[in-house]
């Protein structure tokens, strides 16, 4: 049997309808690649789910994976690299749309660059504007900076955001070197992924993806943004359901993060100044405030950024 050159593997929780358009946009998105798919289920609820996903492998020759019980992103990611052998794997969300040749184009620049860890494709709304793709590490100074946060739909074009966000890189003609990338879709060199024993199990979900970029890069593997790979992703279209779940669980994910990188002992400050961060949220998010980026469904998006070039 013919050696596969990239494994895409997709999380799935709840989600086999978007499942379904990403597995039928990745053919023309890897053109003659010798591809090998898997589909991880964390634990979806109900029966009818684990149908959809047995038809949606069926149908698109996909391993179907199911595990016994909702282990986390990064954690259900492991398990579904594990399950392949390419020396590229793409981990994907199921809520994407690729468009033609993405993925030929992300495996033909990490081929191209030996001491690249991973690289991930330029992000899209539906609506055809960009969507934020990479960020620089997080710091203190960026805390209310963040893709969702009332202070960037407020103030878009502030320094902190442009700088956090990378806002202006979809621009570029040329892959960009950055500090992180959102792991929407992150193609990974095996060989990396490996010498950092994959994803830090400890993220539920939310930061994992800041944790191994950061990773990779003190081990020294170099993380890229390919602007010129174009991804359509339908951001919240799952996940927004449990806003408030899944709001903790980005606001503990970044608080594992710094605690993992804190100097203080015990670090007793910044659990307090994260918890007072979570409930502000809250409050915002009462006074109307939060989820904007979510509204793509509504057409109500603050305002900047271009329209989607052909591929």
């Amino acid at each position: 049997m013919e050696e596969p050159e990239l494994a895409l593997v997709f999380v799935n929780y709840d989600s086999a309808r978007w499942l379904r358009t990403a597995l039928a946009t990745a053919k023309q998105a890897t053109g003659n690649l010798n591809v090998e798919l898997v589909v991880v289920d964390n634990f979806s609820p109900g029966e009818k789910e684990r149908e959809w996903l047995r038809e949606v492998g069926a149908e698109f020759g996909a391993r179907i994976l199911l595990l016994g019980k909702n282990l986390g992103y990064g954690a259900a990611a492991n398990r579904g690299v594990a399950h392949t052998r390419a020396e590229l794997v793409a981990v994907c969300n199921p809520d994407v749309r690729f468009t033609a040749r993405s993925l030929s184009r992300l495996t033909e620049f990490i081929r191209s660059q030996p001491d690249a860890g991973v690289v991930s494709p330029q992000l899209y709304y539906p609506d055809g504007t960009p969507q934020p793709s990479c960020r620089r590490l997080p710091r203190l100074r960026y805390l209310f900076w963040g893709r969702r946060s009332p202070f960037v739909r407020m103030f878009p074009r502030q320094a902190p955001a442009r700088e956090f966000l990378y806002l202006d890189v979809w621009q570029s003609t040329q892959p960009v070197e950055v500090e992180a990338v959102i792991g929407t879709v992150m193609v990974f060199r095996r060989s990396a992924f490996a010498a950092v024993a994959g994803f830090d199990e400890g993220y539920f979900m939310f930061a994992e993806d800041l944790d191994i970029c950061d990773r990779l890069r003190r081990q020294g593997w170099r993380v890229f943004l390919e602007p010129r790979a174009r991804v359509i992703h339908y951001y919240g279209a799952v996940r927004r359901r449990w806003r408030r779940w899944t709001e903790y669980q980005r606001v503990r994910g970044l608080h594992r993060f710094f605690i993992q990188r804190s100097r203080v002992p015990g670090s007793l400050l910044l659990s307090a100044l994260f918890a007072g961060y979570y409930f502000g949220l809250e409050a915002l998010a009462v006074a109307g405030l939060g989820e904007f980026e979510y509204s793509w469904q509504k057409a109500g998006r603050a305002k900047g950024g271009g329209r989607i070039a052909p591929a």
